[in-house]
C-alpha cells in the first residue's frame, strides 16, 4: 500500500513525506465506517498529522481513512486535496478522488479506475539496478527473472506447485538461460526450501544483503511471476520485457478479471512451460493515472 501511494506521488513529481497511521479504539476496529470524533482517532504511537497540510494527501489502507477524512473536514476551502487509493468501502464522495483497480468495480464522478496498481518502478531505477546487480549474470546469458508470491486467503501454495515450478526452471536453465529468483514473505517455508535447493547455477536470493528485486527486473529478458498478487504483477508489467503468469489452482475472482484484462491488452501470457517471445503492449498505469488525476483535480 505504501508503494502504491509513494509511486504515484513520485510520478506526480511531489516531494514525499510518509506518515504511518495507528488508530485508537474504537476506530481501529470500526474503520472506515466510524466517522465521528475523528480528531481523536490517532493512537499515541501513530505519526502525528499536524498543519500546515500539504497540497496533496494520498491515503491508502483502511486505517488511513479516519485521519484522511478528518483532514478533509479541516481543510474545507483550502488548497489540500485528499486522494484515496484502493476501494475505501465507503462513499467515494468523501474524498476529492479515489483511485482503484478496474476489477473492484467501483464507479463515481471522482473515481479513477486503473488496470493494476500504481508502483515505484521506473525505467531510470531499473537501469541503475541493472548496473548495481550486473554480477548476478556473470556470463551475460539471457535472464529469466522469477518472482514468487505465496499463500493467500484463497490459496495455499503447496509442494506440488514447488515441484512443478522447479522442473520447469531446471529445463529452462538447461536451454542456456540464467535464472534469477526472489521469494515473498508469504512464500511457505517448505516451498521456499524446495526452491532454494535448486541447482547452484540457479540464483535464489537468500534474504541477506541488499534486496535485488529491482535488479532482477532490470536484468530480465523475460519475467515469470506467480498470479497471486496484483501489486507484483503490476510492477513486473512496468518493465519493457515479456511477462508470463504462472497459474495457480485457486485465484480470487477479482484477480482473474485483472489477469484477463492484461491478456486482452496483450501485456501478459500464461506460462506454458516454454519461453515463447511475443510482441506486447506496455502497461503505463502510473503515467495514465497521473494524467487523469491532474485533469480531475486541476493540479
Amino acid at each position: 500500500m505504501v508503494n502504491q501511494a509513494w509511486g504515484l506521488a513520485e510520478t506526480l513529481g511531489y516531494e514525499v513525506e510518509l506518515k504511518k497511521i495507528c488508530l485508537r479504539q474504537p476506530w481501529e476496529t470500526l474503520a472506515p465506517y466510524l466517522t465521528i470524533g475523528l480528531g481523536y482517532c490517532l493512537a499515541k504511537d501513530s505519526d502525528p498529522l499536524l498543519p500546515p497540510y500539504p497540497n496533496l494527501i494520498l491515503a491508502s489502507g483502511r486505517r488511513a481513512i479516519p485521519p484522511a477524512l478528518y483532514i478533509k473536514q479541516k481543510v474545507v476551502g483550502q488548497q489540500s486535496k485528499v486522494v484515496y487509493l484502493q476501494d475505501p468501502r465507503i462513499d467515494p464522495s468523501h474524498f476529492d478522488a479515489v483511485i482503484c483497480p478496474q476489477h473492484d468495480g467501483l464507479t463515481g464522478k471522482n473515481v479513477l479506475q486503473t488496470i493494476g496498481a500504481t508502483h515505484r518502478i521506473t525505467a531510470k531505477k531499473l537501469a541503475q539496478a541493472k548496473a548495481d546487480f550486473h554480477h548476478l549474470n556473470p556470463h551475460n546469458q539471457p535472464v529469466l527473472s522469477v518472482i514468487i508470491g505465496g499463500s493467500t486467503k484463497k490459496y495455499n501454495m503447496d509442494m506440488d506447485f514447488a515441484q512443478r515450478l522447479s522442473d520447469d526452471l531446471i529445463q529452462i536453465a538447461q536451454q542456456g538461460w540464467r535464472i534469477l529468483i526472489t521469494l515473498s514473505r508469504r512464500t511457505p517455508a517448505a516451498v521456499a526450501g524446495k526452491i532454494k535447493s535448486l541447482p547452484s547455477s540457479i540464483y535464489v536470493w537468500n534474504g541477506e544483503g541488499d534486496n535485488p528485486y529491482f535488479g532482477l527486473l532490470g536484468l530480465a529478458n523475460a519475467i515469470l511471476v506467480t498470479c497471486d498478487s496484483v501489486s507484483m504483477i503490476s510492477e513486473v508489467c512496468a518493465t519493457s520485457v515479456p511477462v508470463y503468469l504462472y497459474p495457480l489452482p485457486k485465484v480470487y475472482w477479482k484477480h482473474q478479471q485483472f489477469h484477463q484484462s492484461l491478456i486482452d491488452m496483450n501485456r501478459v501470457r500464461w506460462w506454458s512451460g516454454a519461453l515463447e517471445p511475443y510482441m506486447f503492449t506496455p502497461l503505463n498505469v502510473n503515467q495514465d493515472t497521473v494524467a487523469k488525476l491532474k485533469a480531475l483535480l486541476s493540479i
